[in-house]
């Protein structure tokens, strides 16, 4: 349904919502607001960030995390909203206010996340040549290629704002701004409308040679006063040294045609290998991604109405899904420098890590997998949280099951039908939910579980078979009643010591050490901390921009650093805002 009574008046509960609206709401979901109490979590959520955007008595930092988030909930939710029509209401409702730099950039992230539209900073060839390009799945956006009407009106904004703005007199905006009026300037040349018309390359290489030369020489030098620069070190990608003539040299590339492709068994050179690495092209009309069906024997039917439905639910997994696939030896590098940037004191794990990744993938191996690893430290020192991390990055579906004392195995391999508390095997739940037959499910203190006694072994030891490939293969649950392949799960487990853990199943993982953080370490992490708090909120993770902690934190780990910085956002909200704002 792209949008249900387009051209009705706002009903009165919309009316009562949004009073000042001097236009026609089109879309449903804007239209049935609010919601009864009884409606489905999400369009409360929904509800809830809309409103909160649009408050003048929330903070500004809010409002614009507000109007993010609405994007992230338009990107996650499976209902067929219509994206366009939203938006394009959700931007009307805000033009009742003015339209600041850090509105602007929130309302074109909110656009391109709805839209899976990521910002990459970085070209495909290497970690350390630097780009500013918008890429969705695995296309990068033409120079020249625009998005709907919201995105569009977004950059007008932006466009009537950089030419009445006095750049030559001195830039007034705070930090966070400078560095957001640099992606909206990057954007903007390079995807946005001109306000005559027709834009060319030409125009926009001309455009980007003069005013655009202007905006970004004066916001660049505006970070020199008073050090400011130094409050945002993850924002720097825009205004760094030589940015300007990166995005001047895209918009050059964008005249020169791309070269044909190559025919089917066609020799050329492999980008994955060596210089001297050749290939024969595949035929690209018929790609045929790998893909797994989990379970893969006959499903007895169920006597039981609750097991029927359980079955049911399950049903997806007997077909077949996609597996995870290796991603490029560019984007394990990249990969391994944001997590050692934010895993510092865990350096030789990580590259211990990749080098396997990057080894297999060297080789032609296309589907991703990994020996299963165990993480060896003491507690707080940021092992689950990495386990969580890698997942993130190599795009697979996350389970955490805590071992510590774990004696029943029955939650492992299924409980029977006709027990109240029958369900199938928990690895199966990160397949089912992420619709893939690659998870990476994280073991956590595995050398707590306890002893299952004479009847039933550890669950330790009860993982034996699952770490090895061809026993996961045929891997027997005990609610589904029939195997199912679970071969392309990827295992993190993690211990605070070795105490306890039999030697067959040391034998079957990479044990590494997960090193101990310095206070060093730890102050650098601070940001990434801050997101981890932001997530656990549900908040974007973006919210805290604002904050800038002092720089003397003194803390033994992970652990503790986020209970501190809880501490210290309620400070700061106490001092910050205002009492009586809505937060």
């Amino acid at each position: 349904m792209e949008t249900a009574r387009p051209e009705s008046d706002i009903p009165s509960r919309a009316q009562a919502l949004f009073p000042e609206a001097e236009f026609k709401l089109r879309h449903p979901l804007f239209q049935a607001m609010p919601y009864p109490l009884g409606a489905d979590l999400r369009l409360l959520e929904l509800e809830k960030f809309v409103l909160k955007s649009l408050d003048p008595d929330t903070s500004e930092t809010l409002r614009h995390a507000s109007i993010r988030y609405v994007g992230r909930w338009l990107h996650d939710n499976s209902f067929d909203v219509g994206r366009e029509t939203l938006l394009t209401d959700f931007f009307l409702l805000h033009e009742r206010t003015p339209w600041s730099v850090d509105k602007m950039h929130a309302f074109a992230t909110a656009y391109l996340t709805a839209n899976g539209i990521r910002i990459e900073r970085r070209r495909e060839t290497g970690s350390e040549q630097r780009a500013f390009k918008l890429v969705q799945g695995q296309r990068t956006l033409a120079i020249g290629e625009t998005l709907g009407d919201p995105f569009a009106w977004c950059m007008k904004r932006f466009s009537d704002f950089a030419e009445t703005y006095p750049w030559t007199e001195g830039v007034t905006l705070g930090t966070s701004a400078c560095f957001k009026a640099a992606d909206m300037l990057f954007m903007y040349v390079q995807h946005g409308l001109h306000p005559n018309g027709e834009w060319s390359l030409m125009g926009r290489k001309r455009f980007m040679q003069t005013e655009g030369y202007t905006v970004w020489t004066a916001l660049s030098l505006a970070l020199t006063r008073t050090d400011r620069a130094e409050q945002l070190p993850s924002r720097r990608e825009s205004l760094e040294r030589g940015m300007h003539d990166v995005v001047l040299g895209q918009i050059e590339n964008a005249f020169t045609p791309a070269p044909a492709a190559p025919k089917c068994g066609e020799l050329v050179r492999d980008p994955e290998g060596s210089d001297l690495c050749f290939k024969h092209a595949a035929d690209s009309s018929d790609p045929k991604a790998p893909v797994l069906t989990v379970v893969r024997g006959q499903v007895p039917p169920a006597a039981d109405p609750g097991d029927r439905q359980t079955l049911e639910r399950f049903k997806p997994l007997e077909s077949p899904l996609p597996v995870a696939l290796m991603p490029s030896v560019a984007q394990l590098e990249e990969s391994r420098s944001r997590l050692v940037r934010e895993f510092p004191w865990a350096r030789i794990a990580i590259h211990i890590i990749f080098s396997e990744l990057i080894t297999r993938r060297s080789f032609g191996s296309l589907v991703f997998h990994l020996r299963p690893v165990l993480l060896l430290g003491p507690p707080g020192i940021g092992k689950t949280r990495f386990a969580r991390r890698f997942a993130e990055e190599m795009a697979l579906g996350f389970r955490a099951i805590g071992l510590a004392g774990m004696s029943d195995v029955r939650s492992l391999t299924g409980t029977a039908r006709g027990w109240s508390t029958g369900q199938p095997s928990v690895l199966l739940e990160p397949l089912l939910n992420n619709k893939s037959a690659s998870s990476l499910v994280l073991l956590d203190e595995i050398e707590k579980a306890v002893d299952g006694g004479s009847k039933t072994p550890s669950a330790a030891d009860f993982l034996l078979g699952l770490l090895e490939p061809e026993n996961a293969r045929s891997w027997f649950d005990s609610f589904l009643q029939t195997e199912c392949d679970l071969s392309r799960l990827v295992f993190i487990a993690t211990a605070n010591s070795l105490a306890g853990l039999s030697a067959p199943l040391l034998s079957r993982v990479t044990v590494l050490d997960f090193g101990r953080p310095t206070p060093e370490d730890i102050r650098g992490v601070v940001p990434f901390a801050l997101q981890d708090i932001a997530k656990d909120w549900e908040l974007p993770k973006d919210v805290f921009d604002a904050v800038v902690p002092p720089a003397d934190i003194d803390v033994p780990n992970m652990r503790d650093l986020k209970v501190w910085l809880t501490w210290y956002l309620a400070q700061w909200a106490e001092e910050h805002l205002r009492a009586g704002r809505q937060h």
